[in-house]
């Protein structure tokens, strides 16, 4: 009866470990499943997305695109104002028919608050700013003037503001930010951004130009200003664009926009602006400026609109990626589970099962020996249980065989020399060996005027700066010894087995061998001349003590002058 109790103790444990093992495939198999089916209905979100971006895109466009018939009515003289006038209300009557477009897109998509900004922000802000424009207009030209034309442009440009709010209240919501997608994103905000900043250098100054006058310095410092911010994001543009998007057409359209608004527009308003400030006619009406233009900034819009279409495939192909890719977590992880079911059964049936039976058969031949065997029956039980001992002793073996390894080489990405996390581990290190730190030398090492460097020359500059300083150190130093990038222009360099006298000659070798060098700047062949302050210490019982007195020892220098080592 015992060794059926413990036959069927083995039964149960099989049953169990059978249990254990599907149930965890189980746990592994349906979180991986819910991840695959999340970022599948991520994809198709993003697909659906793209459709409201390019609405949202087009009604923004539109929306700078109206001051352009908005200037020229407002521009007119009374002859030609029928004619400006029908271009106007065309205009809005496709922008009007645009917003309401939009507004249901938004709705069937569940943007229910983003549909309720357009209804009740934009459409309050461009009908008041073309009332403004449509009062102006209506007024006798006696009574206009050129603060009422600026003042309606302003409005227009608060109009926009309404729609761009809803654009970036919708890109912060979307599902592409996070995605491959999101520099494709940017970019189209960007020119979003480039196509108004565009149709502003012109307006700021429109007004002006209407009335023959000399232009007021409030209206060309915003004329500058938004060609600034114009080249700042296009500069801002070309930096972002991936490198799958750089197509032959695609570079293309970005000539087009280069040659046509940037080299060639920008131009003719700093040329208008010009010709205000020394007092000669201006070469070009208000009209005439505005038909110049407004082609120029189409290039813009075809560069976005292209991104945009060509966002789609790769969006589509994204989802059917992601639709295999559920489709095979779940074929996995049926095929896993139905092989692991396989494999318990085929284990209980062809393995344990004939064990048992083999173990009770040879017990109960053991157990009816009477004749003075049962001795060597125990043996043989005993010699069973020490082969697995065995080689359980040997599975505990391996299991505590582990080897450690811990990277404290940590590289700072800029220099190539070891950065504050690979210091934290090595300070750990000294600190389990203090006697080590009574033979270890510390140089805390500081760029002298780095901000002068940095506000004077930029911060690439400042980068290369950087990086010619921990070359030096670099030569300068033994393999063995650690160098640390432990802020912006600071190092720390611990040297291992030296004393103090040693520690300063080679801090003070470094500081040598970097003010007799010059820096040379890449674009301007300008010369640079570099110096250091170093403060040293050597032996200490903690690290943070040692630590304290090589800042000291900085300190004093910096206070005392620059370019020196102190100890």
């Amino acid at each position: 009866m015992k060794y059926n109790l413990h036959s069927e103790h083995i039964k149960q444990r099989l049953f169990w470990s059978m249990v254990i093992i599907i149930g965890s495939i189980f746990f592994i198999s349906v979180p991986l499943t819910l991840s695959s089916y999340k970022q599948y209905q991520e994809s198709k979100n993003a697909l659906a997305e793209i459709s409201i971006l390019k609405n949202l895109t087009d009604l923004s466009n539109l929306i700078s695109r109206e001051r352009a018939p908005t200037n020229n009515a407002m521009s007119s003289s009374q002859q030609t104002l029928p004619k400006t006038m029908l271009e106007l209300q065309k205009s809005r009557i496709q922008l009007d028919k645009k917003i309401d477009e939009t507004i249901q897109i938004l709705n069937q998509n569940n943007y229910s608050k983003l549909a309720d900004q357009l209804e009740y922000d934009l459409k309050v802000k461009l009908k008041n700013a073309r009332e403004t424009v449509d009062h102006y207009i209506e007024s006798p030209p006696t009574q206009r003037s050129t603060k009422q034309f600026d003042y309606a442009i302003q409005q227009m440009y608060i109009a926009w503001g309404a729609i761009r709010q809803v654009l970036e209240n919708f890109m912060m919501n979307s599902t592409g930010k996070t995605s491959e997608l999101s520099n494709y994103y940017t970019i189209i905000l960007l020119l979003t951004d480039l196509r108004d900043q565009a149709g502003r250098v012109a307006s700021n100054i429109i007004a002006p130009l209407t009335y023959r006058e000399k232009m007021p310095d409030e209206n060309i410092a915003r004329s500058l200003q938004t060609q600034h911010q114009a080249n700042y994001l296009w500069n801002l543009i070309n930096t972002l664009q991936p490198e799958e998007l750089k197509t032959e057409q695609y570079l293309h359209l970005h000539r087009q926009v280069k040659e046509k608004f940037i080299d060639k527009s920008l131009p003719i308003v700093e040329q208008l602006i010009s010709d205000s400030e020394q007092g000669v006619p201006y070469s070009f009406t208000a009209i005439e400026l505005t038909n110049t233009l407004i082609d120029k900034y189409a290039t813009v819009v075809r560069l976005q609109a292209y991104i945009i279409n060509n966002c789609i495939p790769h969006v589509q192909n994204e989802n059917n990626k992601m639709f295999r890719q559920f489709i095979l977590s779940i074929v996995v992880s049926l095929i896993s589970l139905i092989t692991a079911l396989f494999t318990l059964i085929y284990a209980r049936d062809r393995i344990f099962v004939p064990l048992i039976e083999a173990r009770q058969k040879i017990l109960m031949l053991a157990s009816k020996n009477n004749d003075g065997q049962h001795a060597e029956y125990n043996d043989t039980s005993i010699s069973l249980f020490e082969a697995i001992q065995r080689l359980h002793s040997r599975l505990q073996q391996r299991d505590i065989l582990e080897f450690q390894l811990h990277n404290i080489a940590n590289t700072d990405a800029l220099t190539g020399v070891s950065n504050r996390l690979a210091l934290e581990q090595y300070v750990k290190l000294l600190d389990s060996h203090t006697e080590k730190l009574q033979h270890t030398g510390l140089i805390i090492l500081d760029i002298d005027d780095f901000k002068k460097v940095n506000d004077s020359y930029g911060h690439i500059i400042g980068d290369q700066v950087i990086q010619f300083v921990a070359n030096k150190l670099k030569s300068n130093l033994r393999t063995s010894d650690v160098i640390v990038r432990y802020g912006g222009d600071e190092f720390i360099i611990i040297l291992d087995s030296i004393d103090a006298k040693d520690t300063v000659i080679v801090a003070d070798k470094i500081r040598l061998d970097i003010s007799e060098s010059e820096f040379v700047i890449p674009e301007t062949g300008k010369r640079l001349q570099i110096s250091v302050s170093a403060g040293v210490a050597v032996g200490a019982t903690t690290w943070k003590e040692l630590f304290d007195r090589a800042d000291k020892s900085l300190f004093k220098v910096k206070v005392k002058g620059k370019n020196a080592v102190s100890e």
